[in-house]
This record gives structure tokens, sequence and C-alpha cells, in this order.
């Protein structure tokens, strides 16, 4: 029984009223919710500051996550959830390290429960960075089929540099980046999770909208194991099995 891989697809963030202690002209904090990936909110020259989340009705969260953070190893962070801006009353994580690592760039925090509330802020606090800023937020509930991927994932970079050879022999490097890119089938997904996820996610997602695939909830640095990207080409899901389907996924990071 699966209890640790798990897929965000359905990203709430993007409906939420959004405020900061601090923005940089240039870079509000409404680019948290830009679809493109290179334009990031900055708090400014501090080493601290939230962002504040806000629904004029209740949204279910399982997890928060900021994705570009600016943070070190050395970062921290809050999450609180509320009926009220700013408040505490229905979850409080309590002062916790990051666990970012600057290699990825990823801020996942996982809630030990769902919650279903009208305001989520993200505190965000790293003597050890000039400036506190991030590229993507993701605030909303996760699915956790109840079989995990079958053997056969791949993970690794996808390197979108190009060589070309010139007349004379000499090769010319057109650099580009060189994102992450998983691959990965579900190969027992149950009638039920087909109904609730599957079609939820070709309708939502398709070659259109992110999603955050975490692979191991329990890992100490969740940025290594997990990809906020776009499933390209998302298969259909197949019924193999009388009771069962499967479905097959492609996913290219985009920060």
């Amino acid at each position: 029984m699966n209890t640790v891989f798990k897929i965000g697809y359905i990203n709430h963030a993007d409906t939420a009223v959004l405020s900061a202690s601090g923005q940089v002209g240039t870079k509000p904090v409404t680019l948290l919710v830009d679809p493109h990936p290179a334009r990031r909110w900055s708090a400014g020259l501090t080493t601290s500051a939230w962002i504040n989340m806000a629904w004029a009705e209740p949204r279910p969260i399982d997890c928060v996550a900021l994705m570009g953070c600016s943070h070190s190893a050395a970062g921290r962070c809050r999450v609180t959830a509320s009926d009220s801006s700013g408040g505490t009353d229905l979850y409080d994580s309590g002062d916790l390290p990051a666990q970012v690592d600057p290699r990825f760039g990823y801020l996942i925090h996982v809630l030990p429960a769902p919650v279903t509330t009208r305001s989520v802020r993200l505190y965000l606090t790293d003597p050890s960075v000039p400036e506190v800023r991030g590229g993507r937020l993701f605030a909303g509930p996760l699915w956790t089929p109840q079989y995990g991927p079958t053997v056969g994932l791949e993970f690794g970079r996808a390197p979108l540099s190009t060589q070309t050879v010139g007349r004379a022999g000499q090769t010319f490097i057109d650099r580009r980046g060189n994102p992450r890119a998983t691959s990965f089938t579900l190969g027992v997904v149950t009638l039920a999770e087909e109904r609730t996820h599957l079609r939820e996610m070709q309708r939502l997602c398709a070659n259109s909208d992110d999603m955050l695939v975490i692979f191991d909830t329990s890992d100490p640095n969740p940025g290594d194991v997990s990809i906020w990207g776009i499933a390209k080409d998302l298969q259909r899901p197949r019924r193999d099995l009388p009771r069962y389907h499967s479905n097959a996924f492609a996913i290219t990071e985009r920060l």
C-alpha cells in the first residue's frame, strides 16, 4: 500500500488573493502564480518575509510548496492555516527547517492531515541570504494513489543544449538549461481513482498546467525526489485489467 508517493494537480494558489510582507515594484507577489516560470516574486533585501493566500470559500489543503525558493540549507519556514488572514486556529506547523536544497530550490511542506481553510500563510526566514524570493507557489490537495509507480521509473536531466558542427569541424554549442525530467507508470489504479483523479488530470492539466509530483514525502531532501512541471502528452488511462486502469506519465521540470 502506497503512503509516500503523492501528486498535486489542483493548485488553489492560482485562485487565491495573494499578499506578502514586501515586494519589489517589478517583482510583485502576483508573479508567484504567473505561468511564465522565469518571473520571480521578491520581498526585497530582507532575510524574512511571509506570503498569504486567502479565498472567499474554504479550500482543502494538504501541501504548501514554493518552487524557485531562494533559501539556503539554513533556511526555515512556518505554515499556518485559519478562517481569518494570518490566523492559526486550524493549523500551525511551528518554526521548522525548510529543507531546501539550493540545487533544486523546492520548499515543500506536507501537512500531517488535510485542513479546509480560507487562509494560508507561509513564513520564510534565512539569515544567510540577502533576498527572499520565489518562483511558483502551490497550495492544494494531494492525491495518494493506492498503489505507487511500477518498476521502470526514470529520473534525470533533460539537456536542452544543442551542438552544431561547422564546415571546418568546429563544434558550436547553444547553451540552454538542463531541467530535470521523469517518466513513470501507475500500473494499478482503481476504478474509483480513475474517475476522481485520472480524468481530472486530463481535464485540468493535459499539456497546459503544471503538477507537483513527490516520489517520497518521508525523504529528508524533498526537492531531490520531487518535480514541478507539465505532463507532456498526458496519456489516456488504459484499462488493462477488469477492475484496474494504468497511466503513463512523462514530466519535464519548468523552473
